[in-house]
């Protein structure tokens, strides 16, 4: 498997532990337990991390479909 691959891969999963870390605060949040001002930042923290994952699955897309096309070759 394409190195590149395994890397994002590896980096997802690292930063999915991160947001499912703040998943009791956002629970807790929901229930009323958490302020929103307790959890403004909480909620831009996870909302970074859905980011760089969004990016990071983006990219690996591109690089299974770039290696895809190289193989066809």
């Amino acid at each position: 498997m394409n190195t590149r691959i395994t890397e994002i891969q590896s980096d997802i999963a690292g930063l999915k532990q991160l947001l499912a870390a703040t998943d009791y605060q956002a629970l807790k949040h929901a229930d009323g337990a958490l302020s929103d001002e307790e959890y403004e930042p909480i909620r831009l923290e996870r909302q970074e991390l859905r980011n760089k994952i969004n990016a990071l699955e983006w990219e690996l897309e591109n690089v299974k479909t770039a290696t895809s096309n190289f193989q066809d070759i």
